[in-house]
């Protein structure tokens, strides 16, 4: 008859854990449903703030539009060898280039005799006022009769051959008129042209620039159009680098970085997994040792999925690092179902009362942590307001797992052995711990207050020594084009951004001559002033004018004896109409690669002119926000933006630590209803932030973003242990509650904890702050706060 009452107890168990895994699948399956019309990205704009009206948010992708980005821009340098080796080296590597893989921009049409003629078919509609005047003093007949000398005497020089052209179309010489139009492009960083390359003014570099199809983002084409070029430069260095011991190749671009980071994060996900496995197996080999413990591995997977789902439902487009971040941040889920687990271990025959012995303190740690969590929400940053409900939905989900669904997965438990602590200790060793652990957090707060900010938004990804090398090679030969500001003429179209293009050229002559600025203006003006320029100089070449002209010229021309009739047809072409011309022509143009530095794309309907300008105050303080709305501009530069960012990121970890502190506490209070025990159910994660913050500060270590993401994980789980370890207080105590608390502490570090041990920065900085954090609250849970709680018992 027992065995039959036996049997359907068994059937009845059986059925029930059925049951359990059927309703925890289909949970699992609702979770994942909300995934289908979600996309992910991968870009890092999710992770930095917004500011006010979306201010940083737009300087930041403005800042993507600086000249050459989105290219491949490849160095080949050489003190010794000489521009022409240089250029042969270049088309050797050039030959060799994949075409399905990248194109390379060719400059061969930017040549001085093309960009002359180009600039002279295009003066009707680029005269100027001041040109005006010039005009008219090179048509005199002193300044004719001493352009014919000078041409002469060109013309017999050894370069004359090259210049036949050029003077028979252009007696008068206006292209030293025109040719100033270009005077600005000095002012950048070194670049002349050479053939279809970029040359270094001191003869020593060529640079290559070319464009590839393969979206920046994309890690796998990236690393095949890397390795290509790899190979191409180790088949260069074989070939000439016996002759050329100091030829240098540096090779830069956005996908050069994504190819790094994502390589090292690979290798790390491989080395932290390998010792994160390891660690876990040890401590279940030592705690749990039961196959049914397993399902106390098995919440932060729960947890994981609710907050796919929870996410996904509220946010269309999801960040894939807010995900990654998300789920490691999800560590702190398996909290719940070890408490859970050590309390049926400790009373395995009643589960209902295991149950009903921690049920309260784990709905408070879960409601402390979702509190934590939630204050992110309040954040500028995007990203982390994914995070926020990523988590908070977590967090609800892995208690509820821990709660319903692991009693009835855990039916066997090893045999506690847990030695009884001595409940006392003398009052000289509990003051002394007392005052040491008072000390460590003053000490820690006055390091926190040291902390400063890392802005600098590649240090947030792996750089290798290869790519450090070759942005050192190309600042060094080629000058810093994104250590400039960019001043942004914007438009509801081309011809709207080229009229405010020209009103910042204004402007700038007349209120901040001498500025060292690159613009496009010179040789694009808008249609309005193309037909400005056009009446100007029609009424200038009047019949009377044009006749006298021919004239003057061809009695000079006589003089120095050239033909006749040489000039004439020239000279009368100047009375010829032009057609107006677009951004797109000029495109086609010699001066092409103009409209590839200064045009960027459109940003938001937007449409955009360039002009860069030296990145100094000066310049950040005259472009404030009125003189830009007043010039419809937009002033954009690495130091502006990284002050921005860090007065923002600053506003934002305040707003954070403090609302989050203001909740947890108004929180616990309410819980407790005993303010002693609400202040040190609290402790732990004060000590834990204070450690933390501490321990960074005096290490001189910059905060950053991940930094700050982490910091909920610390107040979380100090928050959890010290609820827990208070409750010992309130009821029995029990020696399981304190085993769980180290086992939850040793799972956080074992999961999480080693990536600190991570290359990559942002998986090293998140792994440093939890695996401090972890540590601080969990040495202040353990030996710390019991020392508090017996204080004013003895």
């Amino acid at each position: 008859m027992s065995a039959q009452v036996q049997g359907k107890k068994k059937s009845s168990l059986s059925s029930h854990k059925k049951l359990a895994v059927a309703a925890l699948l289909l949970f699992i399956g609702l979770c994942i449903l909300p995934l289908c019309g979600v996309s992910f990205s991968e870009d890092i704009s999710t992770m930095i703030p917004q500011g006010k009206n979306g201010r940083i948010a737009e300087d930041f992708r403005l800042l993507q539009k600086a000249p050459l980005s989105g290219n491949i821009l490849i160095s080949i340098s050489s003190d010794t060898v000489g521009a022409n080796k240089l250029i042969s080296i270049a088309d050797t590597f050039s030959e060799q280039l994949d075409e399905n893989l990248l194109s390379l921009q060719n400059y061969q049409n930017a040549s001085p005799q093309k960009v002359i003629k180009f600039l002279l078919d295009k003066k009707p509609l680029l005269t100027t006022d001041n040109d005006l005047q010039k005009l008219k003093s090179i048509t005199s007949p002193a300044s004719i009769e001493a352009t014919m000398a000078e041409s002469k005497r060109l013309l017999l020089s050894p370069s004359g051959f090259g210049l036949k052209t050029i003077i028979a179309s252009d007696p008068l010489n206006l292209r030293s008129i025109y040719l100033k139009k270009l005077a600005p492009l000095q002012n950048m960083p070194r670049l002349d042209f050479a053939d279809e390359y970029l040359i270094s003014r001191d003869n020593t570099a060529v640079l290559l620039i070319a464009r590839t199809e393969i979206p920046m983002t994309d890690s796998n084409k990236g690393a095949l159009l890397t390795e290509h070029l790899n190979s191409i430069k180790k088949q260069i260095f074989r070939k000439y680098g016996s002759k050329t011991p100091d030829l240098n190749i540096s090779i830069l671009g956005g996908h050069i970085y994504t190819v790094a980071n994502s390589s090292i994060i690979k290798r790390d996900i491989l080395t932290i997994s390998a010792i994160s496995a390891a660690a876990l197996l040890l401590l279940f080999i030592l705690a749990f040792r039961r196959r049914t413990a397993l399902a106390v591995f098995a919440a932060p997977a729960v947890a994981i999925f609710a907050g796919l789902g929870g996410a996904s439902f509220f946010f269309p487009h999801l960040s894939a690092i807010v995900i990654g971040f998300g789920a490691v941040l999800m560590g702190i889920s398996i909290d719940f179902a070890i408490h859970i687990w050590f309390s049926l271990a400790e009373n395995p025959k009643d589960k209902k009362a295991a149950l009903h012995k921690v049920a309260r303190p784990i709905l408070y740690g879960a409601a402390t942590s979702c509190t934590a969590f939630a204050a992110l929400y309040i954040s500028g940053i995007p990203g982390i307001k994914q995070l926020a409900v990523f988590s908070v939905t977590g967090i609800i989900a892995a208690c509820a797992y821990a709660l319903l669904f692991l009693p009835c997965f855990c039916d066997s438990f090893p045999r506690l052995t847990i030695k009884s602590r001595s409940s006392e200790s003398t009052k000289i060793n509990r003051a002394t711990l007392l005052i040491f652990s008072s000390l460590i957090m003053l000490a820690g707060l006055s390091a926190a207050f040291s902390n400063s900010f890392d802005t600098e938004l590649k240090h947030l990804g792996y750089v290798s020594d290869e790519i450090i090398s070759s942005e050192n090679s190309f600042r060094q030969k080629w000058g810093d084009l994104r250590g400039q500001s960019m001043l942004f003429a914007q438009g509801k179209d081309n011809q709207e951004a080229l009229r405010n293009n020209e009103r910042i050229q204004d402007d700038m002559k007349n209120n901040m001559p001498g500025i060292k600025a690159v613009s496009i203006a010179p040789v694009m003006p808008s249609k309005e002033t193309q037909k400005s320029n056009k009446s100007r100089w029609e009424s200038f070449w009047s019949a009377k004018r044009l006749s006298d002209t021919i004239s003057t010229v061809e009695n000079a021309a006589d003089r120095h004896g050239f033909t006749p009739q040489l000039f004439k047809n020239s000279i009368k072409a100047l009375s010829v109409g032009k057609p107006f011309f677009s951004i797109k022509d000029l495109h086609s143009s010699p001066l092409g690669f103009m409209v590839d530095l200064f045009v960027p794309e459109k940003d938001e309907g937007k449409s955009l002119i360039l002009t860069l300008l030296p990145d100094n105050d000066k310049v950040n303080e005259y472009y404030s926000r009125h003189k830009e709305q007043e010039l419809g501009a937009r002033l954009i530069s690495q130091s502006k933006f990284k002050t921005a960012l860090e007065n923002e990121m600053q506003a934002d970890i305040l707003r954070f630590i403090c609302f989050s502190s203001l909740l947890v506490l108004l929180l616990v209070i309410v819980l407790f209803r005993n303010p002693r025990r609400s202040f040190l159910a609290l402790l732990p994660a004060v000590f834990g932030v204070i450690a933390t913050f501490g321990l960074l500060g005096a290490l001189s270590v910059p905060l950053n973003i991940f930094h700050i993401v982490a910091l909920p994980l610390v107040i979380g789980l100090g928050a959890d242990y010290g609820i827990f370890i208070v409750f010992q207080e309130i009821k029995r105590p029990s020696p399981a509650t304190l085993r769980a608390v180290k086992i939850s502490g040793l799972t956080t570090l074992s999961g999480f904890g080693v990536l600190v041990f991570a290359k990559h920065p942002s998986l090293h900085s998140l792994g440093a702050t939890v695996a401090t954090g972890v540590t601080a609250t969990l040495i202040c849970a353990v030996f710390i706060l019991p020392h508090f709680l017996r204080l004013g018992r003895n």
